[in-house]
């Protein structure tokens, strides 16, 4: 799975095993190649499906909860229960910026909507909402940006077969477009990932040290563009490093 190790000791070298990915997004996009064994969830008018839990769990979900969790239940459902890794750069942004408004104004935070909006509240959600009693890592954005989930995923390959993977991003509040770059759509998108050498097509991944701010993505991440549009290698500039990554056939 590690092909070598930095000084810093951060892997420089990631390889895995794709086993399936799920992508749902909040917006329409045309019928494009996307990688295979997986697949791309219908729009469904900008909310997505999650048919799939009582009417009264429904209801308690965000937008974002509602793209996470239905993408994380596809995994699931594929390649069974297993210990997760949840990333979001600013995760239920809507919720404590109107909580701040409210404190600004004096009023009191309604503590059902504090609960709603930390940051491992929807990597929580989803796993009640699976049965799930395996653990899981809720991350947030840092200087290796979403790539950080590969490192997480990297350690926690050593002692499980498999690990799912979810990312997922909303349009921040307008108040903050200005200063930061970021979705322009709600998205999700689910990975199960394996040890690497396995039957399926290997995801390998290569970082690079780099000194300097990072490149803006605006709207979609390179590497979730990658997926759905097919693309079978790129790279991304982060605030220390750059991350190659390559698709390979089946082993």
């Amino acid at each position: 799975m590690t092909d070598s190790m930095e000084a810093t000791g951060l892997e420089r070298s990631l390889a895995f095993t794709l086993k399936y990915w799920c992508f749902w997004q909040s917006a329409q996009h045309p019928n494009l190649n996307s990688w295979p064994d997986g697949e791309i969830l219908p729009y469904n008018q900008g909310n997505a499906d999650v048919g799939f839990l009582p009417a009264m769990q429904r209801r308690r979900l965000s937008p974002l909860a509602r793209a996470a969790c239905a993408v994380a239940w596809r995994c699931r459902n594929e390649n069974g229960d297993m210990p997760s890794v949840f990333f979001s750069n600013h995760g239920e942004s809507q919720y404590y910026f109107e909580m701040l408004e409210d404190l600004a104004a004096g009023e009191h935070v309604s503590p059902s909507r504090f609960s709603q909006c930390v940051h491992n509240a929807i990597a929580g959600l989803s796993s009640f909402h699976s049965s799930s009693y395996l653990p899981y890592v809720a991350l947030a954005g840092g200087t290796e940006g979403l790539y950080s989930v590969f490192l997480e995923t990297g350690g926690m390959l050593l002692d499980v077969p498999q690990v799912l993977v979810v990312w997922y991003e909303q349009p921040l509040p307008e108040v903050y477009r200005s200063y930061l770059p970021g979705s322009q759509t709600t998205w999700a998108l689910a990975m199960t990932l394996a040890r690497s050498g396995g039957a399926g097509r290997q995801l390998r991944l290569t970082r690079e040290p780099a000194n300097g701010p990072a490149l803006p993505e605006n709207g979609l991440p390179n590497l979730v563009q990658a997926v759905i549009t097919g693309q079978q290698s790129g790279s991304s500039w982060q605030d220390r490093a750059v991350w190659h990554w390559r698709l390979d056939d089946v082993s």
